[in-house]
């Protein structure tokens, strides 16, 4: 094969398209504005739904659509469309490019990478590399890979090229095309004689990563002029990346991306936010923001209007509440809700202890408590226009938690958490300001969700209880919102409900309608699965729908607490689980305690199987003789038992000793 520089290369691509709406996101038209400049002809071929959105843009590239079932993944769609264009036609092309749209760009233009590229003397070529190794026993070779492959004509005029296709059997998931097409393709046909080359040299990677293109995004893109970067990157399993990185791959790639090229980040967010979920995007992403408390951020845009609703309850805890409304600056606007008979004296306490911010008080009734104060009594106040910002808390005691036998210290921790992070300081609060005005896509932010004491049990590993369905329903029925759910998965949002909200993100919800009558009544709504407890998980969803993201926060002082809090709740649960660890990292170790907890179930149930069979013996044999003979075989059967278990228990302490020291 000889480079093809110099002369006009006639090019054909097979761009696979998969949504499960049948949505092209917005990114694809800037995709295919740029690819067609190198393109003579373009067939896009659609596995599964095509709504009118998408086809119209498909359309103003290509008068080839092919739309079929959703089967065999994207190399069953170039397979299509391959077999129906003919042999004939293919080699009429100096090139044909499968590829599909788990990719986005282009950072640089396409041409750079066509030119460069023009002067290889290959067969066939491919953006980037997956280089050999060995995992988990499996050997998986160097192979380009498979989300953008281009094929010269010397390999589509083979008849080896085309009994591959010809002959390719329909594949049923990921993981088969994986091995049967993108690991093998690349050996198959280069052991054929055919020569290949990546545009990103994957031997400058490999002593890093085999997959530099998810484990070192903002490298190939900053040093290798690499004009994709895979949109998986954004939203991908936290594991993937805490097994191999600090789990900072997406948030160099988005903030390389968007400081440093002329690429719309608006385009990642509109691919992104409707399709995945928000727990994923948000840890990939790293959506936590540490706020200094007692120094200002610099602003870069103008100031967003803003308010403060507060919801007051427990008159014993003015004190604390004045404190923190005390945060407020003077241009916020407070809004005060509680019952009417508490307002004269909670604007008494306000005026004798110099609490001079201007105030609206709002009468609200005592049911669905701060949820309805909110939602109900303040709804105008949110949805009025004056606002583009507004921040929501309420005083906290959780009392019931006291009641079932837990200290107070407890839930106040909850409580000051939440307050210290939402209004720690003037400083803080003009940061939070600061972050909406500066960041157009945030769409809220709240404390993280609390994981001391009682706590841990209701938010770790997730913060659903049992208010996953009532939740879901609230969302898909009662607000068509669809975004995807997972019982499995954290909410993502704004836990013991003190957050601040851009008023776009969150309108569907106040714009239900909501009444008082909506809530159960005072007294009668217990610790979960009501509606209040729905609304309190929803509202990130509710921001992904809208477009926006929700994301922690913490103040610069609280982070203190925070990081000693993690690693010391993480070396409990290590040194718990000692005897099962298993390798290295986190995760290795945690299959070791899931192996070891599985061969625990086993033996408890066969240990059971066992006691129960033990049983029926006896009934029927030791049972029927007198007590006194009984006993003596009942002795003479346990003492080798304990023995044993005496011998074991002196065992299991030695190893532990030897491992504290």
């Amino acid at each position: 094969m000889v480079s093809i520089k110099n002369s006009h290369v006639k090019r054909l691509g097979i761009f696979c398209f998969y949504d499960k709406q049948g949505r092209a996101a917005s990114f694809i038209k800037v995709f295919l504005d740029d690819l067609m400049k190198n393109l003579d002809d373009l067939v896009v071929v659609v596995n599964g739904k095509l709504d009118n959105q998408a086809r119209q843009l498909f359309s103003q590239y290509t008068n080839t659509i092919i739309v079929r079932e959703n089967k065999g993944l994207d190399v069953a769609a170039y397979k299509k469309a391959i077999l129906t264009l003919g042999w004939e036609k293919l080699e009429s092309y100096d090139e044909i490019i499968c590829l599909n749209d788990t990719v986005m760009g282009p950072v640089y233009p396409f041409k750079e990478m066509f030119d460069v590229m023009d002067t290889k003397p290959v067969d066939f070529w491919g953006i980037t590399a997956y280089a050999g190794e060995t995992v988990n026993n499996e050997v998986i070779p160097m192979h380009l890979q498979a989300y953008w492959h281009v094929y010269r004509r010397s390999l589509v005029s083979s008849p080896a090229f085309h009994e591959y296709w010809e002959t390719m059997p329909l594949w049923k998931d990921y993981a088969e095309v994986t091995r049967k097409h993108e690991m093998t393709f690349t050996k198959h046909f280069e052991d054929l004689g055919f020569t290949w080359a990546s545009y990103v040299d994957w031997k400058k990677y490999q002593g890093y990563s085999s997959y530099p293109l998810l484990y070192m995004p903002a490298q190939i893109v900053r040093d290798d002029r690499c004009p994709i970067f895979k949109r998986r990157s954004f939203f991908v399993d936290y594991s993937a990346y805490f097994d191999q990185t600090a789990g900072q791959p997406a948030l160099d790639l988005y903030d390389y991306v968007r400081e440093h090229t002329d690429y719309d980040t608006d385009l990642i967010w509109d691919a992104i936010l409707p399709s995945y979920n928000i727990d994923d995007i948000r840890k990939a992403m790293h959506l936590d923001y540490v706020l200094p408390s007692k120094t200002l951020n610099h602003r870069h845009n103008e100031k967003l209007r803003s308010a403060f609703i507060y919801h007051i309850y427990f008159m014993d805890l003015l004190e604390d509440t004045c404190r923190y409304i005390a945060a407020l600056p003077e241009d916020t606007d407070l809004y005060i809700t509680s019952t009417e008979d508490k307002i004269p004296q909670i604007r008494e306490y306000m005026q004798q202890h110099g609490v001079n911010h201007l105030v609206t008080f709002i009468p609200v009734i005592n049911r669905g408590r701060d949820v309805s104060a909110l939602l109900v009594a303040s709804c105008s106040v949110v949805l009025s226009g004056k606002y583009d910002v507004v921040g929501f808390a309420h005083d906290k005691k959780s009392s019931q938690n006291q009641e079932n036998g837990h200290h107070g210290t407890e839930s106040q921790g909850f409580a000051y958490k939440l307050m210290e992070n939402t209004l720690g300081s003037r400083d803080y609060v003009e940061n939070i300001l600061t972050l909406f005005a500066d960041n157009p896509r945030l769409g809220q932010v709240a404390p993280p969700p609390p994981y001391h004491a009682l706590y841990f049990a209701h938010t770790i590993p997730h913060d659903w209880g049992a208010n996953f369905e009532i939740t879901k329903d609230l969302l898909e029925n009662k607000l068509n919102i669809h975004v995807p759910l997972s019982p499995n998965k954290p909410t993502a949002s704004a836990m013991g409900s003190c957050y601040w909200f851009r008023v776009e993100a969150l309108k569907p919800l106040f714009e239900y309608g909501w009444k008082y009558e909506d809530f159960l009544p005072e007294g009668v709504m217990g610790e979960d699965g009501t509606i209040s407890h729905a609304i309190e998980r929803a509202n990130g969803y509710v921001c992904q729908s809208r477009g926006y993201y929700p994301a922690w926060v913490l103040s610069d002082r609280y982070a203190r607490i925070e990081i000693d809090s993690l690693f010391y709740t993480n070396a409990m649960l290590m040194n718990s689980s000692a005897e099962a660890r298993r390798g290295e990292s986190l995760l290795s170790n945690m299959y070791g305690l899931h192996a070891a907890t599985t061969r625990w179930r086993i033996l408890k149930a066969a240990k059971h199987r066992v006691h129960l069979g033990l049983q029926d013996v006896a009934s029927h044999t030791v049972r029927k003789l007198p007590e006194p003979a009984q006993n003596v075989i009942y002795t003479a059967a346990w003492t080798p038992i304990t023995a044993v278990r005496y011998v074991l228990g002196k065992v299991r302490a030695g190893i532990r000793d030897l491992r504290k020291h």
